[in-house]
């Protein structure tokens, strides 16, 4: 057992360094009190910098708030969502107060509404990885979300226009995704696979069974990367994916379309149907 007595000397040698710390605390106040009387122009400078900051943060916040409000008229959350914990929102306000730039005004005002919608879906990660991003890097990695399947592969060579090496390392280095990869997925012994595209769209490959078909490079999604794409829900750009597809000698056909999916059965009830031309049955 350890005495009372001695834990009442630690108890006192706490409340005795924060006696001390409040007396440095008033003695420097004070002292700074006396230099701006010294000195109104210091005082002057002191509250353009705070009111200055204080209004460059609301003006961010608001233009935050307004993107997620436009995007909850498109898609309103449930009814019984209990929205975001206040833990979450005291992390999210300080890093929206500095989304200076529309791009990130864009993408934490999406942040906020997914998290409102489906409450502790956002992990922290993602909040610092977009607060950590610049205005052209975010419009880098808007222009690549809708060609990103929700696996978390991006699928570089889809894009109609080929990101440059400089601008791939850009993204790389921000820590959306891993670069210099490849995304070949491999048809199953009926010669089909199915590809989930996300807002309940799917794709089914067919054609010579238990073949790889090579998408080309491809980025990987890091945890905060992953979250992001959670969070803006991109409409994927299936046309692209077909394209690169039949661009494969293995690849006879693609179906693609809202899917029905449950434990024994999966279809899609009205497909579109994408031929390859150049196809020769083994």
């Amino acid at each position: 057992e350890i005495p009372a007595a001695y834990l009442d000397g630690i108890a006192q040698g706490i409340r005795d360094k924060t006696d001390a710390r409040s007396a440095l605390s008033q003695a420097i106040a004070e002292h700074a009190k006396q230099q701006v009387v010294g000195d109104p122009g210091v005082m002057e400078r002191a509250m353009n910098s705070m009111l200055s900051r204080s209004y460059r943060a609301q003006v961010n916040k608001d233009s935050v708030a307004e993107m997620a409000i436009e995007d909850l008229n498109e898609n309103p959350p449930n009814a019984d969502s209990e929205g975001p914990s206040d833990d979450w929102m005291d992390k999210f306000e300080r890093h929206a107060e500095e989304a200076g730039s529309v791009n990130l005004q864009f993408l934490f005002g999406k942040i906020l509404a997914g998290e409102i919608r489906k409450p502790g879906t956002i992990g922290l990660s993602t909040l610092h990885f977009v607060s950590m991003l610049d205005g052209a890097t975010a419009s880098l990695i808007d222009k690549i979300l809708p060609y990103t399947l929700p696996k978390g592969v991006t699928l570089l060579d889809a894009l109609p226009t080929k990101l440059t090496v400089a601008e791939i390392s850009f993204v790389e280095q921000s820590g959306f995704f891993s670069a210099n990869k490849r995304y070949n997925p491999k048809l199953k012994e009926d010669g089909k696979m199915v590809e989930a595209l996300g807002n309940g769209e799917f794709l089914i490959l067919a054609g010579t069974k238990g073949s790889e078909v090579s998408m080309g490079s491809a980025g990987v999604l890091s945890i905060a990367g992953k979250g992001l794409l959670q969070a803006l829900k991109p409409m994927f750009e299936t046309k692209s994916y077909c394209d690169q597809a039949i661009k494969s000698p293995y690849v006879k056909r693609v179906f693609y379309g809202k899917g029905i999916q449950n434990e024994n059965n999966f279809q899609i009830p009205q497909p579109t149907v994408v031929e390859n031309p150049s196809f020769v049955e083994n």
